[in-house]
C-alpha cells in the first residue's frame, strides 16, 4: 500500500470574465472578478500572501512551491529544493 502525505498547498482562484470578442480589445479579457493565488506549506505553517491579477498569478503558481522549499526550515536538508 502506497501512503501520501500532503506537505504544501497551492490554492488558485482563476476569477470570474469574459473575453472581448470585437474591437481593437478582441482577445482581451475583462475580469469582473480578478484571479488570485495563495501558497501554504504545512511542515512549517508558512502562509503566503494572496496574488491578484492573471500576470501575477501566472508568475506566483510557476515558482511559489520551488521559491518556498529553498529556504524553508522544515522540508528535509536531503532534497533540498527539489520537489517531493
Amino acid at each position: 500500500m502506497i501512503t501520501t502525505q500532503v506537505a504544501d498547498v497551492l490554492f488558485v482562484d482563476c476569477g470570474d470574465g469574459y473575453e472581448i470578442k470585437h474591437g481593437d480589445r478582441a482577445g482581451q479579457i475583462t475580469y469582473t472578478r480578478q484571479p488570485r493565488a495563495r501558497y501554504e506549506c504545512l511542515r512549517c505553517h508558512h502562509a503566503s500572501p494572496v496574488v491578484t491579477g492573471p500576470t501575477a498569478v501566472a508568475h506566483f503558481t510557476a515558482t511559489a512551491r520551488t521559491d518556498h522549499r529553498a529556504t524553508c526550515p522544515g522540508h528535509p536538508t536531503q532534497q533540498g529544493a527539489q520537489a517531493a
